[in-house]
Protein backbone atom coordinates (compact mmCIF):
# COMPACT_ATOMS: atom_id res chain seq x y z
CA UNK A 1 0.00 0.00 0.00
CA UNK A 2 1.10 3.54 -0.75
CA UNK A 3 0.14 6.30 1.68
CA UNK A 4 -0.38 9.99 0.99
CA UNK A 5 2.49 12.21 2.17
CA UNK A 6 -0.06 14.79 3.38
CA UNK A 7 -2.40 12.55 5.42
CA UNK A 8 0.02 11.24 8.05
CA UNK A 9 -0.58 7.59 7.18
CA UNK A 10 -4.36 7.90 6.89
CA UNK A 11 -4.92 8.32 3.13
CA UNK A 12 -4.27 5.54 0.67
CA UNK A 13 -3.22 6.29 -2.89
CA UNK A 14 -5.34 4.91 -5.71
CA UNK A 15 -4.56 4.60 -9.40
CA UNK A 16 -7.46 5.62 -11.64
CA UNK A 17 -8.40 6.45 -15.22
CA UNK A 18 -10.35 9.59 -16.04
CA UNK A 19 -13.58 8.70 -17.87
CA UNK A 20 -13.54 9.80 -21.50
CA UNK A 21 -9.91 10.90 -21.39
CA UNK A 22 -6.72 9.00 -22.02
CA UNK A 23 -5.31 10.10 -18.66
CA UNK A 24 -4.25 7.97 -15.71
CA UNK A 25 -3.84 9.62 -12.31
CA UNK A 26 -2.90 8.74 -8.75
CA UNK A 27 -5.17 10.16 -6.06
CA UNK A 28 -5.43 10.09 -2.28
CA UNK A 29 -8.79 8.69 -1.24
CA UNK A 30 -8.72 10.84 1.89
CA UNK A 31 -7.67 14.38 0.84
CA UNK A 32 -7.96 14.28 -2.99
CA UNK A 33 -4.33 15.20 -3.53
CA UNK A 34 -3.44 14.01 -7.02
CA UNK A 35 -0.37 13.04 -9.03
CA UNK A 36 0.16 12.50 -12.75
CA UNK A 37 2.91 9.92 -12.17
CA UNK A 38 3.42 7.12 -9.66
CA UNK A 39 6.15 9.24 -8.03
CA UNK A 40 4.12 10.29 -4.96
CA UNK A 41 5.83 13.26 -3.32
CA UNK A 42 4.66 16.58 -1.88
CA UNK A 43 6.59 18.50 -4.55
CA UNK A 44 4.75 17.08 -7.58
CA UNK A 45 1.18 17.14 -6.25
CA UNK A 46 -1.88 18.68 -7.89
CA UNK A 47 -5.31 19.53 -6.54
CA UNK A 48 -7.79 17.01 -7.99
CA UNK A 49 -10.64 19.50 -8.40
CA UNK A 50 -8.47 22.13 -10.05
CA UNK A 51 -6.88 19.63 -12.41
CA UNK A 52 -10.22 18.16 -13.45
CA UNK A 53 -11.68 21.60 -14.12
CA UNK A 54 -8.67 22.44 -16.30
CA UNK A 55 -9.52 19.47 -18.52
CA UNK A 56 -13.22 20.34 -18.67
CA UNK A 57 -14.65 18.10 -15.96
CA UNK A 58 -16.34 18.74 -12.60
CA UNK A 59 -13.79 17.11 -10.31
CA UNK A 60 -15.99 14.27 -9.06
CA UNK A 61 -14.90 10.75 -8.17
CA UNK A 62 -17.70 9.51 -10.44
CA UNK A 63 -15.57 10.82 -13.34
CA UNK A 64 -12.97 8.17 -12.49
CA UNK A 65 -12.96 4.53 -13.51
CA UNK A 66 -10.79 1.48 -12.83
CA UNK A 67 -9.96 2.86 -9.39
CA UNK A 68 -7.62 0.56 -7.48
CA UNK A 69 -5.49 0.99 -4.39
CA UNK A 70 -1.75 0.77 -4.84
Amino acid sequence: MVFCPFCEGQGLICKADIVGKNIQIYICEECDSMWKTPKIEKENCYGFGDFMKEIGLKGLWSELQNVERL
